[in-house]
């Protein structure tokens, strides 16, 4: 597989289950409706807090999903087959849309760890950020950053990693960490005082 030197990983499932979540739970609390997520913008931002900044970067968004799931319904643009083989241009640079099914292949958190570890080896990618599917295989992906990028040899790529999650891992590992709740709240329109 050919990589860009930017790329981001993001399972389909656990972007949906949080969106949803986020818009029942917060917009309840809120007392308003949350708008569905502008996945344009919300990569804009998961780009920036990765350290992307303006420019002419190339972005590819790899979108892993099990052969069931057809659809982002609470994103716009929603269709996965109609995101395959797009881009859309932002002020940081290109996002490349491809979707990646474990039809018939793995379960979807093998086929996001073999990729994982396709782009940690690949001398092409400079910044990886990583967006699992965290309630149910997050702990296998830290078992895996800390395995490959514990070793003395890798440590410097270590840096170019980073792991969006919902809460801290129960293990330190050796990537830049971040919430994946700050750029969703705020593509959702929530403000950071409305979350305390």
């Amino acid at each position: 597989m050919k990589f860009s030197k930017n790329v981001i990983l993001v399972d389909v499932s656990f972007l949906d289950e949080t969106v949803s979540d986020i818009k029942s739970f917060l917009g309840e609390r809120l007392g308003r409706t949350l708008p569905d997520v502008d996945l344009p913008a919300w990569l804009s931002y998961l780009a920036l807090d990765a350290g992307l900044r303006e420019g002419d970067n190339e972005i590819q968004v790899l979108l892993v999903h099990g052969g069931e799931v057809s659809a982002l319904p609470h994103c716009r643009p929603a269709d996965l087959k109609e995101l395959d083989g797009v881009a859309c241009r932002t002020p940081l640079g290109e996002f490349a849309f491809s979707r990646v099914s474990s039809a018939g292949m793995a379960a979807s958190s093998d086929l996001f760890i073999d990729l994982m570890h396709l782009a940690l080896d690949s001398a092409d990618v400079e910044c990886l950020a990583l967006v699992p599917f965290h309630r149910l295989y997050a702990g296998k992906v830290e078992e895996e950053l800390r395995k490959c990028l514990g070793k003395q040899e890798k440590q410097k790529e270590a840096g170019r990693v980073v792991y969006f999650m919902m809460a801290a891992p129960q293990v330190p590992i050796s990537c830049v960490t971040d919430s994946v709740l700050y750029s969703l709240s705020h593509v959702l329109g929530i403000k950071p005082e409305e979350l305390e």
